[in-house]
């Protein structure tokens, strides 16, 4: 029997490496565009009318062969650099409207003088509006070699040329004059007369075998998960084996166990993920990745110790220490106000959020993607009458937006954003439901941003100060103003510490008239730190009156500054010693307020893992993940029960004739534990959830699974939701019923509430719901104030008020706060968990462990979805421990 291990190179997630191409084909990476998005740039400051091509490859030489560079111009706009966008078209290149130029090139090796190629640009036409400028050069742009400008919507784009040397320059460009992309599928070039060699029946892609010792047979252990620990996902690999240091693997590996050897960027690298495949008898039996794990010598003879371990291992390791401050979320920056925050409720496309930069990644969506339900973030609602604003009288009032509405963003949405960053596909049905659709993370930015307040006491001193004819400051002698509001004692006024830093300051004094003759005008000036001014800002004046009179005044102004702005209140007056102000208050609010940026974004939510994201839902939903047998880079990830009970698609195989029946192990699953608890991270700092645990002596959100009729049992576990936190949700004061908002504030030592940098929440869109009354959204960020009287519901349930069919996306049934309704049975473990419980955890159920004649054809066909049919009992797989050349050692559970 043949066993052959076979590699790919490490290079371009093995589709390609820079020595090794396709027959026929001498562009790298013209199919995929992998690399295209961490390859080198260039900004060239040349104008268009000048020589842009001619710059780029005189300062932006592509000196490595086989790699892509990308460049544009800057002269008169800066286009968004070429990049890779999912699914198809694969390149795209994208102009401005400022007549810029954007494009890839690449050196090609091998290429024989004399000979003609041609280059194949297949590209999408549909609104080719621009230019495209295909062209190949011997080195620079005083040698071009040939040239094509292309101003129809045609394809592919083709070019044929003649090799000047062994490595001409081939380069891909579009210029426009009005906002659009060029997308492109494919480059090839070929020698003219011949084809690519694209299917292979053997080798392709720069695969290798490596050199096996003689007897060597691998084993392998292949699952998708173990049955008695599914939340585990133990996933199939091999154990470790011993490849010999022959020349071939030593040509393979770069001799890498040479301690005098240097890495020159193409030679192996142990800490990078190289593809293998493990075949027998020209039949598939593994497809993932080798990992090397250490080189011996013994006795002189050096040998490779290396394993083998599956897609979705892969997957995590991938992913390693990934976080989401390496997901860009400046697509989704825009201006923060009440009329983004209202747009994000409608899920009809007519309105929704308008941002500020286009959409680069193809996920985003005006209605979808990002939303601001109404959240208690820090329960810190007025009730309106108490302050002197338009709110109506005894309903809630809203200081500032930020109490209330901070972003979320769509789960799939981010799920998306992380598999386009990778080498894999997914696949889920279960992810494109609606229910899914509609969850939810939040992105709170925490306390530290929440806009800080200060009080200061401020005068004009005695009215003999008074001046006639010119602005004057006002003094503020005594202050707690937030160190960030950068008020300066000896000239009066404010100095914005950033960008984007938002003023919401309002004054609440008293006036004594001396002079019924004098007129008052008062005004907030706005200058840049050059000292420009940017505008003034002039209340209505006061018209003089009899006097002396004491009258007060009030007023309120909300700007955003950037750095090193200033910020002053200054008074007028027609009479001399006419006035004196009474000592009275301006209290500040400032902080970031003014756009949702990618910084706000990832200011608390940045140091989420991605893979620590991507568990937390595998073990919501009991998700597993399994490798598509067509295509093993893409992972198909579905719920339990769907991919083992109700499986439209699973097989049922007779093993009856291959068993061994000389040797069987039957066993009952009595290492199981007796209870184990579904729970989410506990937010300690979450008020609502401690008062509710303290309450009831029950983790919100919880299920606790008890199996105390096994009386052999013991033990307890505890399957974990990490990083998702459970939403206590609550009517948002106890007189509007109807008025049910999650609750996600801490409480301080001296017993103030305040937000806090909670645990991601998972939310679920409710959709927008009447309040039953009306709440007051202040003015800010230049936007008026407003009451309303309907808002964005989020929750963890798909209905509040419950009723008949609601799904809860937390663990368990628990008493739900008033109003909000009953407890329902459709949540994530009576849905997700108990199918699988419901086998774990029966009498009938057994483990079987017998040895099995399987030939290299039985594993190259099955699959873990398919159940096996042995002596009229109908088993399913865990896990079977291949060797070739020997009877395999399979785990069967007994389906009950």
């Amino acid at each position: 029997m043949s066993v052959q291990l076979i590699l790919y190179p490490q290079n371009y997630d093995g589709q390609y490496n820079s020595i090794s191409t396709t027959t026929g084909e001498f562009v790298i990476d013209g199919n995929a565009f992998t690399t295209i998005d961490t390859s080198s740039s260039y900004d060239s400051p040349t104008p268009l009318a000048g020589n842009v091509i001619g710059d780029v490859l005189t300062n932006a030489s592509p000196t490595i062969q086989n790699t892509w560079y990308r460049f544009r111009s800057t002269d008169t706009g800066t286009p968004t650099l070429p990049l890779r966008v999912a699914p198809n078209p694969l390149l795209a290149i994208i102009a401005v409207p400022t007549s810029s130029i954007a494009g890839v090139y690449q050196r090609l090796s091998n290429l024989t003088i004399g000979q003609q190629y041609i280059l194949t640009v297949n590209n999408d036409p549909t609104g080719f509006t621009g230019t495209a400028y295909v062209a190949v050069f011997k080195g620079s742009n005083n040698n071009t070699i040939a040239a094509n400008f292309t101003n129809t919507n045609t394809s592919p784009i083709t070019l044929t040329f003649t090799a000047a040397t062994t490595s001409d320059i081939i380069l891909i460009s579009w210029i426009d004059t009005t906002n659009s992309t060029m997308f492109i599928n494919s480059v090839s070039v070929s020698e003219v007369g011949s084809t690519p060699t694209t299917v292979y029946t053997e080798l392709q892609d720069g695969q290798v075998i490596c050199d096996l010792y003689e007897d060597e047979d691998i084993p392998l252990s292949l699952s998708v998960d173990d049955f008695k620990n599914v939340a585990e996902k133990v996933q199939s690999y091999s154990k470790a084996f011993n490849l010999p240091a022959t020349k071939r693997n030593n040509q393979i590996f770069d001799n890498i166990f040479e301690i005098t050897r240097t890495d020159t960027g193409l030679n192996f690298n142990p800490y990078k993920r190289t593809k293998a495949i493990l075949k027998q008898d020209g039949f598939l039996l593994f497809e993932g990745y080798l990992r090397m794990l250490d080189i011996s010598d013994k006795s002189g003879e050096t040998s490779y110790n290396v394993n083998l371990y599956s897609e979705v291992v892969a997957l995590a390791d991938v992913l390693g220490d990934k976080t989401f401050s390496e997901l860009d979320f400046t697509e989704l920056e825009h201006d923060y106000n009440k009329t983004n925050i209202k747009n994000s409720w409608n899920d009809a496309p007519s309105a929704g959020i308008t941002y500020t930069n286009a959409s680069t990644s193809g996920f985003r969506n005006a209605n979808d993607t990002v939303k601001y339900p109404f959240v208690d973030w820090t329960h810190q609602i007025l009730v309106g009458g108490s302050s002197a604003t338009g709110a109506n009288v005894g309903n809630p009032e809203l200081t500032n937006l930020e109490t209330c509405f901070r972003p979320f963003i769509n789960i799939k949405y981010l799920v998306d954003r992380i598999f386009q960053a990778l080498p894999f596909t997914y696949e889920s049905e279960f992810f494109d439901t609606d229910d899914f659709k509609k969850l939810y993370m939040d992105f709170n930015w925490g306390s530290d941003l929440i806009p800080e307040t200060g009080t200061g006491t401020y005068t004009t001193g005695d009215a003999s100060n008074t001046s006639i004819g010119s602005y004057q400051p006002l003094f503020i002698f005594d202050n707690d103003f937030p160190s960030n509001a950068g008020y300066d004692t000896s000239h009066h006024k404010f100095t914005a510490a950033y960008d984007n830093q938002t003023y919401i300051i309002d004054t609440d004094f008293w006036v004594t008239n001396y002079n019924n003759s004098a007129d008052l005008k008062y005004r907030w000036t706005h200058k840049d730190s050059a000292g420009n001014l940017i505008g003034q800002y002039t209340t209505s004046p006061w018209l003089g009156g009899a006097g002396p009179m004491v009258i007060p005044w009030n007023t309120t102004v909300s700007l955003t500054l950037n750095q090193n702005d200033t910020l002053e209140f200054k008074y007028y007056s027609t009479a001399g010693n006419s006035v004196q102000y009474m000592p009275s208050n301006l209290t500040v609010s400032t902080g970031y307020a003014l756009a949702t940026t990618n910084v706000l974004l990832q200011t608390l939510r940045g140091e989420l893992g991605q893979w620590e994201f991507l568990k937390g839902l595998l073990t919501m939903f009991n998700l597993v993940t399994l490798p598509d047998e067509d295509n093993p880079s893409n992972i198909k990830i579905e719920p339990y029960s769907d991919v083992f009970l109700n499986n439209p698609n699973s097989v049922e195989l007779d093993w009856t004739d291959k068993i061994d029946v000389s040797e069987m192990k039957l066993m009952p699953l009595t290492d199981l534990n007796k209870k184990t608890i579904f729970k989410f991270v506990e937010d300690e700092d979450d008020y609502s959830f401690r008062q509710y645990k303290r309450g009831t002596n029950h983790l919100y959100g919880s299920k606790k699974y008890d199996a105390s009729e096994f009386t052999i049992l013991a033990g307890e576990d505890e399957i974990i939701a990490e990083p998702f936190a459970a939403t206590l949700v609550k009517p948002l004061m106890s007189q509007f019923s109807d008025f049910i908002t999650p609750a996600v504030y801490a409480m301080n030592d001296d017993g103030a509430e305040e937000g806090f940098d909670n645990s991601p929440r998972i939310m679920y869109n409710n959709g927008i719901k009447s309040t039953g009354t009306t709440f007051y959204m202040p003015a800010q960020n230049g936007v008026t104030s407003s009451n309303e009287s309907d808002f964005l519901q989020f929750s963890h349930l798909s209905n509040v008020q419950t009723t008949t069919g609601t799904r809860d996306f937390h663990f368990g049934e628990c008493q739900l706060m008033a109003n909000v309704g009953n407890p329902v049975n459709d949540n994530l473990f009576n849905l997700y968990w108990l199918p699988y419980y419901s086998e774990l955890y029966n009498p009938d159920t057994r483990i079987m462990t017998i040895k099995v004649n399987l030939s290299p054809s039985d594993i190259n066909t099955f699959k873990f979805n398919d159940t096996v049919f042995i002596k009229n009992r109908t088993f399913r797989v865990n896990k079977i421990d291949y060797k070739p050349n020997d009877l395999a050692t399979v785990e069967f559970i007994l389906i009950p």
